[in-house]
């Protein structure tokens, strides 16, 4: 009989640190869908030397989710963008497509602070109202730059291929007002520092490079030196239950807008995308292996990074 009374004991004695682990467990992915329409600009002196100005339009996904420690956060990204742009004399229009994907592990540094419950007693989080986040990337960018006025020629294109190591970084700070239900700002940067990208010898026709054997000079190393690229954005993410005549509604919106740009200097050929939109977006936080499907971010139990 002692032995089943010792083990009572000791089941009751760590039933609190197993309901905490299964909080800290119980880890949701955070999953941003976002459209960009804005301003963007296209330049390749492959091709010519004249600066594109005109629209850009894209379309973006992220994944962010704690690792079971709270420490450190995997980082999912991928986005498509498009820029249809014209010279400054309207002479001619080049189009530009890129396709980009990164991953992350970035560590967090989060300050503790406290949140009253719904008696209006103080309870501990150990996430607090701001978190920082800062690690390393992996990425890999694929596209292309097509030029209207040269379609006749032997190159009226280009196509861009680069893998980077990069570093990332980003802040979040969220609203501890209770009727805030969740309500959150961020900050995104990152940029690669080295890695390869395909760049053709000035004058050879891409025939010549893929058809010919002559790809050797076509692959250079790339960093600070020849690439500076870098995407910057800041958003916030508004629940509707903020807005009176929609609090029933559990969906969070992301408003905000970006700034990217990417340059490349390599045999003294330049290329440039840049883009400058608004960004409007949806937020959703799920568990794994749960049947809830709706967000989660109005609820202080579950952080959205």
């Amino acid at each position: 009989m002692k032995p089943h009374l010792l083990l009572v004991s000791l089941a009751l004695c760590f039933a609190p640190a197993l309901a905490q682990d299964a909080v800290d467990v119980a880890r949701p992915i955070t999953s941003i869908l976002s459209l960009h329409v804005g301003q963007g600009k296209v330049r390749d002196t492959y091709l010519t030397p004249l600066l594109y100005t005109g629209t850009s339009l894209g379309i973006e996904a992220q994944r962010w989710r704690l690792h079971s420690n709270l420490r450190w956060a995997s980082w999912q990204q991928a986005d498509l963008a498009y820029a249809l742009a014209s010279d400054h004399g309207d002479d001619s229009d080049a189009q530009a497509g890129r396709l980009r994907y990164r991953y992350g592990a970035l560590r967090s540094f989060a300050s503790p602070y406290s949140f009253p419950d719904e008696e209006g007693r103080a309870v501990a989080d150990r996430r607090g109202a701001w978190t920082f986040y800062v690690g390393p990337y992996i990425g890999i960018d694929v596209g292309f730059n097509y030029n209207t006025m040269m379609a006749s020629g032997n190159n009226p294109a280009t196509a861009r291929l680069s893998a980077d190591v990069g570093a990332a970084a980003a802040v979040a700070y969220r609203f501890q007002n209770p009727r805030a239900h969740g309500l959150s700002v961020m900050l995104q940067a990152h940029g690669p520092l080295a890695g390869f990208g395909f760049m053709p010898e000035y004058g050879a026709s891409y025939y010549e490079t893929f058809y010919l054997g002559h790809s050797d000079g076509s692959f250079h190393f790339t960093s600070l030196h020849n690439q500076q690229d870098l995407d910057l954005q800041l958003s916030a993410d508004v629940p509707l239950a903020l807005i009176p005549w929609l609090r029933r509604c559990d969906t969070v919106l992301r408003l905000g807008g970006a700034y990217r740009i990417e340059t490349m200097d390599v045999n003294h050929l330049v290329t440039r995308f840049s883009s400058f939109d608004f960004v409007i977006g949806w937020v959703i936080q799920t568990l794994p292996y749960s049947r809830r499907k709706s967000s989660l971010l109005n609820r202080p139990a579950y952080e959205a990074y």
